[in-house]
């Protein structure tokens, strides 16, 4: 028999499960999209075990150790007396419409205001409060709980008295062992250790070895995560640091534009090769709000620029650019209170993109160093073996160097991206108001 450890990713676009070998090998894995755009929590839960009975349908021969779970996060679930879910806020909440576009949330006490301010009678009835995590977790041991890193978050919300967090503890502490309905629904025996799990980045940065091995972390998924390791809180207001599985902070910036840009721009365009006109136009790849630098739900995407001769493939390459010069303008905030970063460890989905790799590492200006499995979703895996006391090492399985011409031209670009970006900033609202034509009277 193998041994193995079951980490399970609930991301935005769908739900994904690893089991990972104690030398970092992948034995089995799968990925299962979401039904609807904005599944409830119980959906989420159902994704999980399809995910995980999916992933583990051809390992008769693999004796799973330890579980992990990570979901994006903060998304608040309220609870009644009875644990039953009386309300859900996702971090990205569509908006009206038949073919509703994602907006970021990230204020976590504005959403609870809101729900308060709608839901008055099911806010009242709420007696407990978890995160996504914490509610899957709780349906493998049966009992509703809270990584620390998470409750951290939590903590800041003005929350009335009667609402109670869930006991908290370190992500790498076992909640418990997977129970028996938990053991029938994921076709596991039970009694396997389940962590406490954290949010989805915090699990990446565990496993690109981030305050170990690495001092600067990008994560290219849906959305981008960037920062690197600090001793205090960065002082830059547009950015922010968090806590993370080690010590020291995690200071940088995460974005709502990356992946999801990229497959809005498949969508908006027709497929295939096509001539370019030799123009690239700016693109400001706000289309779902944006947190670093503005943290801002009004910003919206601009594309300036755009020309008759302007053709798709300029405008995929916007899209391509866009990503990174918003990577840029992070990474050069960074620079100002910390010093020169010539070298960034990679994972996400978006490490399949080489395109996009290439053009990040030009907008840095520094090399990237891409892990082994970097599309595959290791991090909780790696929190399960960590759980378990054994550290799995991932080795650097490509790398990308800047192109100095290329860097230098970002470098200009990246001046007119901010100054473009200052000057629409206040102005957003307006232009979310005046192009929603649902709003203006007819």
């Amino acid at each position: 028999m193998t041994t193995g450890f079951l980490g399970i990713d609930i991301g935005l676009s769908g739900a994904r499960t690893v089991v990972l070998s104690p030398a970092g090998k992948v034995l089995a894995s799968a990925r299962l999209p979401y039904a609807t755009a904005d599944p409830t929590p119980q959906a989420l839960a159902e994704a999980m075990d399809r995910a995980v009975r999916l992933a583990l349908r051809d390992t008769r021969k693999v004796t799973v150790a330890g579980i992990a779970v990570s979901a994006f996060g903060p998304a608040p679930i309220l609870l009644d007396q009875s644990r039953r879910i009386i309300g859900y806020l996702p971090l990205f909440a569509p908006a009206t419409g038949k073919r509703p576009a994602m907006a970021c949330q990230d204020d976590l006490e504005g959403r609870l205001r809101e729900f308060r301010r709608k839901a008055p009678e099911r806010f009242s009835k709420a007696r407990f409060i978890c995160d996504v995590t914490g509610y899957l977790v709780s349906r493998l041991v049966g009992h509703i709980v809270m990584d620390l890193l998470t409750a951290a978050d939590f903590r800041k919300a003005s929350l009335p008295k009667r609402i109670r967090l869930p006991g908290a503890a370190p992500s790498l502490d076992h909640a418990g062992a997977l129970n028996s309905a938990a053991a029938r629904r994921l076709g596991l025996p039970q009694g396997i250790p389940v962590a406490y799990g954290a949010y989805d980045s915090a699990a990446d940065l565990a496993a690109l070895g981030f305050g170990e091995t690495t001092r600067a972390a990008i994560i290219v998924g849906s959305t981008l995560v960037m920062g690197i390791l600090t001793a205090q809180p960065v002082r830059d207001a547009t950015l922010r640091a968090v806590p993370h599985l080690g010590e020291g902070w995690f200071s940088g910036g995460w974005t709502n534009c990356a992946g999801s840009s990229l497959i809005l721009a498949e969508q908006w365009m027709r497929p295939g090769p096509s001539a370019r006109s030799g123009s690239t136009p700016l693109l400001l790849p706000y289309f779902a709000g944006e947190r670093a630098p503005l943290w801002s739900s009004q910003a919206t995407g601009v594309i300036a620029g755009l020309t008759p001769h302007t053709t798709p493939e300029d405008l995929r390459r916007a899209f391509v650019q866009g990503v990174a010069l918003s990577a840029a303008d992070i990474a050069e905030r960074l620079e100002k209170e910390f010093g020169r970063i010539r070298r960034w460890t990679v994972a996400g989905g978006g490490t399949r993109n080489s395109s996009l790799m290439a053009e990040l590492s030009d907008a840095l200006g520094a090399r990237l160093d891409v892990i082994e499995g970097a599309d595959a979703s290791l991090g909780p895996a790696v929190l399960a073996a960590r759980s378990c006391g054994l550290t799995i090492r991932l080795p650097i399985e490509k790398h990308y160097r800047p192109r100095p011409r290329k860097h230098g031209v970002y470098a200009q670009k990246l001046q007119a991206y901010r100054r473009l970006g200052a000057l629409l900033a206040p102005m957003m609202g307006e232009i979310r108001r005046v192009t929603d034509e649902r709003r203006i009277p007819s």
